[in-house]
């Protein structure tokens, strides 16, 4: 398939290590052909002309996606609108040093964004702590059970961007240097990758593939941790022994080696754990025996690997797409050979951009029945810091009832605030955390008892606390109701998918501005639709409806938050409450509607008219 829109094309391949005396990074310009494969049917035509490009003293540089991996491994793959290939042919490639890489990017980026305080934003996983934990434990049943030895289990990250890409992709190699670098410039957005990781490199009829497993952060003392650890080592030496099998399929007998196992290296903040496995090929080996033969990396999937695959399938919600895909660049063909030299990179560590600057990054890592759910959700906290360093401060905090003196509902307001800050990968003590509330609390004296409170309890990024205590006011009820979007000029739709709107964040400036508007007209809250017409939740406030008889609140899944209250009056036999999806249409013939939240309790909503 050929687009010539997509001939806009701009591609640097990225080499950190890239020198003045031996330039290694790759500056690909106006291509003169683009194909996509989207499927099964277009699949063998369009390796074919790749294949005739790279005979023809072509280049090639591809983008093939994890979904082709499946196919070739005989799965049927998961639907996704990302093409199994993509490929982009040029007449030529320049071969950049690492000064003359940081020069190309200085003197593309666009200077309109250089006063930006933050790159990205709205950063969130389409993951918990708790869910992912669930899944640590199936895998572990599939291990004992012996459907697999390991599984390269994955969740995604997704996130706004606020800036010029190629800048942030300055940024983003600057907390990530690494061999396999990539900005890649096309028609539908961007691929900004900082993969550490080799998948092959092919240099006449040599082969090399060093697989990647086994991580911790950078220190002189982890290196020497991890170069011993026996679960890195153990996990590291079965994707070895994939790689070696994968390879012996294409190999020369008797050609396949390991010369190098568990060496560490540092990438960026992280220790990565690599070994290395080499073989010798027939001049005769072409791009479809290549592929079939090793695609997609074991590292990525885990062993054995077509039934881990499966397994995957079943555990991830999302497809991969390009992630744990491979970025590959092809050079043409010695004479005598049917492909010519071959570098391909695992794509990881690795954010896959659309037009409206939207972004998505795996993360992920190998489960072993020895794995620690709680270790391996740091350890991916760990790989993806690099990129969490651009966004703002995350900060979290509750807001807490004080009656007579005494914290209303602590547990349950604990327990939110520890699952939050497991899921940004803050420290929290949650014992200091009632001594702080208890002394708080203490200072009232018995005339101030006899009034209400607000307590607010902030747990800063870097595991500080603090709280403040201050008296409220009471508020008139029934409350009109108010809907935000009648309130902002913006579109203030909210996202289902946004995981960030169920943790109490210091960054909700819209939501405070809606409740601070509702008041000035009166009403208590102002409530808020999500992209696909559902109504959520207040900018404080959970929402219940009755609805022939029956009470409704909005699930979790919608995009709000698990209130306190809301938690309560589900679990409440005299409610009979219900999670179900409603509509602005819904709430305006309800029967009754009330708000509700921890501070203040239940709010009854009254309507001017009901059409």
């Amino acid at each position: 398939m050929h687009k010539d829109e997509q001939l806009l094309t701009c591609i640097l391949l990225d080499d950190a290590s890239s020198s003045a005396h031996q330039p290694t990074s790759r500056l690909y310009k106006n291509p003169i052909e683009y194909l996509e494969a989207h499927h099964a049917d277009d699949l063998d035509a369009t390796l074919e002309k790749i294949q005739d490009a790279i005979s023809n003293q072509q280049y090639v540089v591809t983008c093939l996606s994890y979904e082709l991996g499946e196919y070739l491994q005989g799965l049927t793959p998961k639907a996704s609108k990302t093409p199994w290939i993509r490929a982009w042919i040029f007449n030529g490639v320049s071969k950049l040093s690492k000064d003359e890489t940081d020069d190309w990017i200085s003197t593309n980026t666009n200077v309109s964004t250089e006063d930006l305080p933050y790159s990205i934003s709205h950063l969130h996983a389409n993951i918990d702590p708790l869910t992912y934990k669930k899944k640590i434990e199936q895998i572990q049943e599939l291990i004992k059970s012996g459907d697999t030895y390991q599984v390269n289990f994955t969740y995604r990250l997704k996130g706004h961007i606020c800036d010029d890409p190629l800048r942030l992709y300055g940024q983003l190699r600057q907390q990530q240097p690494g061999p396999f670098g990539a900005y890649i410039q096309y028609q539908d957005g961007w691929v900004l990758s900082c993969s550490p990781e080799w998948f092959l490199a092919k240099r006449g009829t040599h082969l090399i593939t060093m697989p990647m497993k086994g991580t911790a952060k950078a220190s002189e003392e982890n290196t020497q941790t991890l170069e011993a650890d026996p679960k890195n080592r153990a996990e590291n030496l079965m994707i070895v022994d994939l790689l070696r099998n994968d390879l012996g399929r294409i190999a020369i007998p008797g050609t396949v080696s390991v010369p190098e196992l568990f060496h560490v290296d540092q990438h960026g903040d992280v220790l990565q754990m690599t070994s290395t496995i080499e073989a010798s090929v027939n001049s005769s080996l072409s791009l479809k025996d290549l592929l079939t033969a090793i695609y997609p990396c074991g590292s990525i999937t885990g062993a054995p690997k077509k039934r881990t695959m499966e397994i995957i399938q079943t555990l991830e919600d999302s497809p991969r797409e390009l992630y744990c895909g491979s970025i590959a660049w092809f050079d043409p063909a010695a004479k005598g050979e049917i492909l010519g030299d071959v570098g391909m990179s695992v794509v990881i560590r690795t954010l896959q951009v659309n037009q409206d600057k939207k972004f998505t990054m795996g993360v992920g890592g190998g489960i072993t029945i020895d794995s620690n759910s709680q270790s391996e959700w740091q350890e991916c906290q760990t790989k993806a810091n690099f990129l969490m360093k651009l966004q703002p401060p995350v900060d979290l905090f509750e807001t807490i009832r004080v009656e007579m003196g005494q914290a209303c509902f602590l547990d349950p307001h604990l327990q939110r605030l520890k699952h939050s800050a497991m899921t940004f990968g803050i420290h929290f003590d949650s014992l200091k955390a009632t001594q702080l509330i208890q002394e708080s609390c203490s200072t009232l004296s018995d005339e101030a008892k006899r009034s209400l409170h607000r307590l607010r309890l902030d747990l800063l990024q870097n595991g500080q606390m603090g709280v403040r205590l201050t008296t409220i006011q009471s508020i008139d009820t029934p409350s009109p109701l108010i809907w935000a979007k009648d309130l902002f000029q913006e579109d203030v739709t909210s996202q289902s998918g946004n995981t960030w709107l169920q943790h109490k964040l210091s960054q909700r400036m819209i939501y405070d501005q809606a409740w601070q508007r509702a008041e000035k007209n009166g009403a208590f809250d102002a409530l808020f639709i999500n992209e696909l017409g559902h109504v959520t939740e207040g900018g404080r406030s959970n929402i219940f409806i009755k609805k022939d008889g029956q009470w409704l609140t909005p699930p979790i899944s919608a995009g709000c938050l698990p209130g306190i209250m809301r938690s309560l009056i589900l679990k409440d036999p005299q409610w009979q409450a219900i999670e179900k999806n409603f509509t602005p249409e819904d709430v305006m013939m309800a029967e009754e509607i009330i708000l509700c939240n921890a501070l203040r309790g239940i709010i009854t909503i009254k309507l001017d008219t009901k059409d």
